[in-house]
């Protein structure tokens, strides 16, 4: 009986009376049209979407079939709806900070958005709009919650814990891999004082917001002083009877960066769907700009003085109040936490209706707030802005071989390799922002960058007989040791509260170490001698019958190597950047400080860039240009 491993190539061998000259097989059904080993990939949190992403940048439509077909893929969502937090976040004001046109996947632009910032609504259709267009629902499984997850070393694969959340019934799944992609804002939580259930009033969360609570002619009182709370307050400001925002420490507003909102109009929406290359450059130059300004976040850099006297100027013209001043104005650098831009928050502040605590709530009465300074404020509703768990944690055990627990690891500090894996935790990818947190909120173009480096491993996976993959406990010590040095020279270890440390303002900054080009560039290849990487047996048995899979594909260019000039890639990292990056097609800029391009300016097409044709480095690289 023939066995099952015996491939349409081992018939070619055996017809011709060749010997079989592979003696351990791949699991492989039919190596010539499909050489890759079947695999279930499965994960927690619809971030996962960015790992199907690339297959949408592909000639053959916007399907993510491409891809799927070479693999299993399922995403577990707790929401009833897709698109995380902004499915979660729906209160008044509520938009994201960066401009809509640049909070988009790199490849899918939207014309059409209504204004500068978006709304959460719209923010949500587009992510809808996305999953519908490239065929993605049908990967995701709503109002299910994986609440565990487990290794098993006979089988390599992993065990996970579901609860359908319609019906209330737990079951197991497995997968080859597992891809944590929960993300950071999806675990909101009370403020964390006495007396929640004591309060008669109703009580709001930002993240779970009742839109049939009626604010109007209320006692309203507003804990809080981030970016929820800065938008929410000039939206119910109006309505209410009067309104107490308690804060314990203050925030960097932008106060004439934030008026940069407006509505588009019908022309620019129209230019925009007409002229593709019109959009391309507006989002370029927006880009360019946000990209022009990380050194704002290096201690006493010439930016952040500038940037940081700016702010300060311009919050003072707008409070003109000494003691708001003092309550509202930080003593850290700008960019120690999230700098949010929201016009009108600063004007709101000062209406007659509106009172500063500068003393944090200890507890709830049955009335109102209890502060610190022993006052008590009656209120008739309470809204708590109080954010979300942002410890970094996984919200359920992941536990990996001997027991061990990724909540455990990660209990007193984030130790994981390149935010994308963690040391002891075979074929577990990460799809979040753990360790890679961008304080300047450019998170897609991380998550997509995450994505293609999660797609070489799978791709090493399936075709290289590969049994298990973990980064090795030495690099990720370095990557941490390294993170640490690095932030000692940010404004991001200056002793603020924020969303990218953990409860102690001294921690370490839960940040990647550098810019968003950086980490693009960082994670751009693999590195396999980060990588413990265990085999099914002969780690070569990949090489199998000798054949190439082009000699199976009628239509190939068998002799594709033989060609008119040398038109091979650089040899040279600085050199594929400077092409990979377009050196020499735009205006010269000034290095390091706030630039900000007219689109017009902006070069979309150029000639085959020929950088740096000498190697002034003086390397052995090999020298070789695109012709």
């Amino acid at each position: 009986m023939e066995s099952r491993w015996v491939t349409q190539i081992d018939k070619l061998f055996i017809e011709h009376g060749l010997e079989l000259l592979c003696y351990q097989r791949l699991p492989i059904k039919d190596e010539i049209k499909k050489p890759w080993t079947d695999l279930q990939v499965t994960a927690a949190g619809e971030q996962i979407k960015n790992v199907i992403i690339p297959t949408c940048k592909e000639d053959e439509g916007p399907s993510a079939e491409k891809w799927l077909e070479l693999l299993d893929g399922l995403i577990y969502e707790k929401n009833l709806g897709i698109s995380g937090t902004w499915y979660e976040n729906r209160y008044p004001g509520c938009a994201c900070d960066i401009p809509a046109h640049n909070y988009v996947y790199s490849f899918e632009p939207k014309h059409d958005w209504s204004a500068v910032y978006a709304s959460a609504s719209e923010i949500n259709g587009y992510f809808n709009d996305f999953s519908k267009k490239y065929k993605l629902n049908k990967y995701i499984k709503t109002a299910h919650e994986v609440y565990g997850a487990s290794w098993t070393e006979q089988d390599s694969q992993w065990n996970i814990m579901v609860r359908d959340l319609d019906s209330g019934q737990p079951f197991k799944d497995s997968c080859d891999i597992f891809i944590h992609a929960s993300g950071y804002l999806n675990k909101w939580k009370w403020p964390d004082i006495q007396g929640l259930r004591t309060f008669s009033g109703k009580m709001l969360h930002t993240a779970r917001w009742d839109d049939t609570v009626d604010l109007n002619d209320k006692k309203v009182g507003l804990i809080g002083n981030g970016s929820s709370a800065i938008q929410i307050l000039p939206k119910i400001q109006p309505v209410v009877n009067s309104l107490k925002m308690f804060i314990r420490s203050p925030a960097w507003v932008a106060p004439t960066i934030g008026t940069g909102q407006r509505t588009y109009s019908q022309q620019e929406i129209s230019d925009f769907a007409e002229n593709p290359g019109k959009l391309t450059a507006h989002r370029k130059a927006s880009e360019i700009t946000m990209n022009s300004l990380f050194s704002v976040y290096l201690n006493e850099s010439r930016l952040q003085n500038r940037l940081k006297s700016r702010l300060v100027t311009e919050m003072k013209q707008t409070l003109q109040n000494e003691a708001l001043e003092e309550k509202f104005i930080p003593k850290w650098g700008v960019g120690c936490q999230r700098i949010t831009p929201c016009p009108g928050y600063l004007e709101t502040i000062r209406k007659d209706n509106v009172t500063v605590v500068r003393s944090g709530v200890v507890e709830l009465t049955e009335k109102g707030c209890l502060c610190a300074d022993s006052n008590e404020h009656p209120i008739d509703v309470l809204i708590c802005a109080t954010g979300f768990d942002t410890s970094y944690r996984p919200r359920f055990p992941i536990i990996g071989p001997e027991g061990s627990n990724l909540q455990d690891a990660w209990a007193n500090e984030l130790t994981s390799y390149l935010g994308i894996a963690a040391a002891g935790f075979p074929n577990l990818c990460i799809s979040s922002i753990c360790g890679t947190k961008r304080a300047d909120n450019m998170i897609l173009s991380l998550l997509e960058t995450q994505a293609d480096h999660i797609l070489h491993l799978i791709d090493r996976f399936q075709t290289e007989n590969i049994h298990s993959f973990s980064p090795k406990h030495a690099a990720v010590t370095d990557f941490i040791v390294h993170t640490k040095s690095f932030m000692r020279k940010t404004v991001w270890s200056q002793p603020c509260t924020s969303t990218h440390k953990s409860k102690d303002v001294n921690a370490t900054p839960i940040l990647w170490p550098g810019s968003i080009l950086h980490y693009m560039e960082a994670l751009k290849e693999l590195r396999a001698d980060d990588w413990d990487i265990r085999y099914r047996g002969n780690r070569f048995a990949w090489l199998a019958n000798g054949f190439s899979q082009a000699e199976f594909d009628p239509t190939n260019d068998l002799g594709y190597y033989v060609r008119d000039g040398d038109s091979s890639p650089y040899a040279s990292r600085r050199k594929r950047r400077a092409l990979l990056t377009r050196s020499g097609t735009q205006k010269a800029r000034p290095l390091h400080t706030l630039h900000r391009p007219d689109p017009s300016e902006i070069v979309l097409e150029s000639p085959t860039a020929k950088p740096c044709e000498e190697d002034s480095g003086g390397n052995g690289a090999k020298r070789r240009r695109r012709s």
